[in-house]
Parts: C-alpha cells; sequence; structure tokens
C-alpha cells in the first residue's frame, strides 16, 4: 500500500500524522458558517478519522514487523559493534616480525599483562595495541598508528606528553588501572654502538592505587592503604581465621592483626576501605568476606607460604631473627605481611639498580580489644566520615569537627573516630590532653601559626626514602625539620604532662636538625 504524503507540519514528539483519506463532511458548511448547531457537530465528530488509533495500529504492525529478526540480521547485529582496528592486541603480532623498539615493547608487554604499559620515546609516554585504544576512549586521547614492520604495517598507537604523565597516570589510577612505566635508563647510546641501536629501556616504576607515592595521585586528609589478607577456612572445630596486613606506602606505617570469624574481617575491611586487596585465590570470583568496592589483585601462593613471608621480612627490615617483631603468635597475619613485601617488590623492579623500595615501619600488631569494632551499618548511621543519604564527606562529623590545618593532623584525626579507644586510662590521658589544649587559648593560636605553613613530613619523607623527591619535597622537609625544636619549646613551657608518644615531639633528634641544615645549604630556597 502507497505511504500517503506527509503533512507539511507534522508531530513534533514523533512522525508526521497520516494525511485524511477523504474530505471530511460539514468542512464547507464551517468555513461557510462560524455557528453549527448540535446534530451538525455530532455527525461531524462520527465522520472524522481517529488520528491516534490510527497512529498506533502503525506502531503495532511495525514491532510485529521487526519482532522475529532473521539469524542473518542476527550476526551483522553482533559484529556492529566490533569496531576495532587491526593489530589490536599484543598477542596477534608474531615478534619476529616487528622493529626492534615494538617487538622490546611486545616483550615487556607479555611479562605485565593486566597493567597498561607506558613506553618512554623522546618527550612522550607511547602506548601500542590494547592499550592505545583503551586509552583513547578513556582519557580522550587521539588513535593514530605506527609502522612496526613490512609484513604488519602500522598498530594502533597513543601518547602523552611526559610533563604531563602524572595527571594522565591519576586518571587511570582513580579508574581502578595499574600503570608499568618503561623509562629510558641512559641520555644515550653507549660509545661504540652501531648506528640505530635502541636507547636501553626497562620498567623502573609500576603505579597501582595502593602504591602510588606521587602527590597528585593521593588524597591528602586519609590514608591510602593497601592490604593483603591470608585466610583459612573452618574445618571441623577449628574456627574461620585470618590474618591481614596493611600498609600505606606513602607514610610507612604498617600494620598487622589476626582474628577469628569472616564477619570480623568483612567490617576490618569496610572501616580501612583499602585502595587496592592482595590476597591469594584461585577463583576469580570475589569471597563473601571483601567488600564490593574494594579492588582485588590475586597473587601466587609463594609469596604467602610462612618460609618465604619470614625471608621477605628479614631482609626488608635487616634483621637476623624475627623475635624482636613479636610476629610469632599471629602466622597469618606474619604470612600476609610477606605478600605484601612481595607485591611491593613487584611494583619497584629496579632494585637491583638503586632505586629504593617505599620505606616501611616495623610491622605493629593491632589485637581487638584496642579499638572499638564497628560494623559498617553503625558507622553508617553514625554519619562518622561520610553521610547517610548521599555517601559525602560534608555534614558527616568529621567534617564538622575537623579544624585540622596539616594533612598529618586530618589523616591522625579521621583514624580516631574510625577507632574509638576503649582502654579508660587512653581515653583520659587523651581527654585531658585535649582539655590543657582548650584552655590555654594563647599557647592553642601559637601551635597553629607555627603548624600552618607546615608540609607533609610523613609523605615527603616517604618519597625521599623512595628516591621520588624532588627539589621542592626536599625544601620543604628542611622548613618542616627547622620548626621542630619552635614546637618543642613552645609545648615544654607550657603544657604539663600529655601521652607518652609526645615525648618524640618534645625531644628532637639532633640528626634531623642537621638534616635540614645541610638541604638549606645544598639547594637554593626556591627551586623551580
Amino acid at each position: 500500500m502507497p505511504q500517503p504524503d506527509l503533512a507539511l507540519q507534522g508531530n513534533l514528539f514523533g512522525d508526521a500524522e497520516p494525511a485524511r483519506s477523504a474530505p471530511i463532511k460539514g468542512q464547507d458548511k464551517q468555513h461557510a458558517s462560524d455557528q453549527l448547531d448540535d446534530l451538525e457537530l455530532t455527525q461531524d465528530a462520527k465522520e472524522r478519522p481517529r488520528q491516534r488509533q490510527l497512529q498506533s495500529q502503525l506502531q503495532r504492525q511495525d514491532q510485529q514487523q521487526h519482532s522475529e529478526p532473521s539469524a542473518n540480521s542476527q550476526s551483522e547485529a553482533a559484529h556492529s559493534d566490533d569496531d576495532l582496528p587491526p593489530w589490536s592486541h599484543h598477542s596477534q603480532v608474531t615478534p619476529e616480525q616487528l622493529t626492534p623498539m615494538l617487538r622490546h615493547y611486545v616483550e615487556l608487554k607479555a611479562a605485565h599483562p593486566e597493567r597498561v604499559l607506558l613506553y618512554r620515546l623522546g618527550d612522550f609516554f607511547e602506548c601500542f595495541f590494547e592499550d592505545a585504544i583503551q586509552l583513547s576512549r578513556l582519557l580522550e586521547l587521539t588513535l593514530t598508528g605506527k609502522e612496526a614492520g613490512k609484513q604488519i604495517g602500522r598498530v594502533p598507537m597513543a601518547g602523552i606528553p611526559h610533563h604531563a604523565a602524572e595527571r594522565y597516570c591519576s586518571e587511570l589510577i582513580r579508574r581502578g588501572l595499574s600503570v608499568a612505566l618503561c623509562d629510558q635508563l641512559e641520555a644515550g647510546p653507549a660509545s661504540g654502538s652501531a648506528k640505530g641501536t635502541l636507547l636501553r629501556r626497562d620498567i623502573t616504576r609500576v603505579l597501582t592505587p595502593g602504591t602510588v607515592l606521587e602527590e597528585g595521585l593521593l588524597s591528602a586528609r586519609r590514608n591510602n592503604w593497601l592490604a593483603a589478607v591470608v585466610v583459612e577456612p573452618a574445618q571441623g572445630r577449628q574456627p574461620f581465621r585470618w590474618g591481614l596486613a596493611c600498609a600505606d606506602v606513602s607514610t610507612g606505617e604498617f600494620l598487622v592483626r589476626e582474628q577469628d570469624n569472616s564477619a570480623a574481617l568483612h567490617q576490618e575491611l569496610a572501616r580501612l576501605d583499602p585502595a587496592e586487596l592482595i590476597h591469594h585465590s584461585q577463583d576469580s570470583s570475589a569471597p563473601s568476606w571483601c567488600p564490593e568496592r574494594v579492588q582485588r589483585c590475586t597473587l601466587g601462593n609463594t609469596p604467602f607460604s610462612q618460609p618465604e613471608a619470614e625471608a621477605l621480612l628479614l631482609e626488608r627490615f635487616r634483621l637476623q631473627t624475627l623475635d624482636g617483631l613479636g610476629l610469632q603468635n599471629v602466622p597469618l597475619a606474619m604470612r600476609a605481611a610477606g605478600g605484601l613485601l612481595a607485591y611491593l617488590g613487584e611494583t619497584c623492579p629496579l632494585d637491583e639498580d638503586g632505586i629504593t623500595p617505599p620505606p616501611l615501619e616495623r610491622p605493629i600488631t593491632c589485637f581487638p580489644g584496642d579499638a572499638l569494632v564497628l560494623d559498617a551499618q553503625t558507622r553508617r548511621n553514625l554519619e562518622l566520615t561520610a553521610t547517610q543519604r548521599d555517601n559525602q564527606f560534608q555534614g558527616s562529623l568529621l567534617w564538622a569537627i575537623d579544624r585540622t590545618l596539616t594533612a598529618m593532623g586530618a589523616r591522625c584525626l579521621r583514624r580516631w573516630i574510625e577507632a574509638p579507644l576503649m582502654d579508660p586510662s587512653s581515653i583520659q590521658t587523651r581527654q585531658a590532653s585535649v582539655s590543657q589544649l582548650v584552655g590555654m587559648r594563647p599557647l592553642r593560636q601559637a601551635l597553629r601559626r607555627l603548624l600552618r605553613p607546615m608540609g607533609d613530613l610523613e609523605r615527603l619523607a616517604g618519597r625521599a626514602g623512595a628516591g621520588h623527591a624532588g627539589a621542592r619535597d626536599l625544601v620543604a622537609i628542611a622548613d618542616g625539620l627547622e620548626r621542630l625544636p619552635q614546637l618543642a619549646n613552645l609545648i615544654t613551657s607550657q603544657l604539663d604532662g600529655g601521652p607518652a608518644w609526645l615525648s618524640d615531639v618534645l625531644e628532637p633528634d639532633p640528626a634531623l636538625a642537621a638534616l635540614g641544615a645541610s638541604i638549606r645549604h645544598q639547594l637554593i630556597e626556591s627551586p623551580p
């Protein structure tokens, strides 16, 4: 049936209404006279075509025609989304047919298939194959190509400027990806090398959500925990047991604990909210004790074995025996600590060439009675660090009382709120210190003026210990070390007593002052 001509002005929100097939009786009368009697109006309404009913019938017919697509149309739809360019994965190429540079790239990518590999070429970090396609979509980069050899042709390529690598990597880390950086290890070709010899390159850094050190990749006012878990399922009368090791690589904090009950493990992981969780599992599905939003990374069983964990702990802290660490009574926690150290070793692959892994303090064992255990629902109802309605920091208890001036103090206050004390003497000591500062307004204001310009010494020291600190970081460390004696003089002159940890502040190490003076002597006051 031929389709009728469309009306000049159709429906704004759909198809144009079909034109009327025949003139309507009474229409000439309507133009001839402005008034019609009731009988003529009723007759006119009966003879007028039902536009809505006709349109709905046409829609039903169209749906019936497309309700049973053929097999060919299904196969075409299945391949319509397949818009990947040729050589979209590094495994599709034969390494021997590639250029030397791309052959090296494929070798490194095969060793780190789960990470985005950024390869330094001049002033850019380039990526190829599936990484180029993924980054072009996530970061809105231009997807180009690079000649890979006569038998292969061009392969997908995308790149970022090396001076903007931190900004782009922070976006990838925020999306839960891991990044492997392959950088140049020499400024120019070795003397006597043949023309066209490649510069020596290798992976110098692996950036994962739990191991980043750069300031732009971290939240200043909360810890960035890397956690490792070892579990022993319940067998007979033996209950479900677990060992947990968590470390903030940026500050050096290292905590371990061991307990029973999978619900307790779930609550502890929900409280810590680690950026990355390491565990051994042969199943890709998430275990029941793991919160949903935690990013998991699986390792082999060897790093979590007791002999391997003991060897890693002895090597890392340069000890002859583990008796001083007090980990003999928490074997599962010790195995978890070994897995965490093994993972840190993987993210710093050039340790033999002088690149130091991030420094960690000796592990501190936490026990169930040290702090009050709050389940996730209780913390959500109390709105300790996030609101119950929209899970935002603004409006929470921490937001209301946080008046700290340094990132170190903000992280400490968050830890105090998330893990309230249970020991009465510790609670009273903390309350007494707070009461003295509240009652001594001049001292409190002087301390705030002194602390306001101080940098984040914890994370500055972490970057310096790992060899990633720049000149500005070192100057900030020197400025903070110079303020420590002033801080000690203020407290000792006006404050009586205090917690035991305050003695480290009241008696600063003279070596710290010497280090600050050395930095001042070597560097200009405002480095570039």
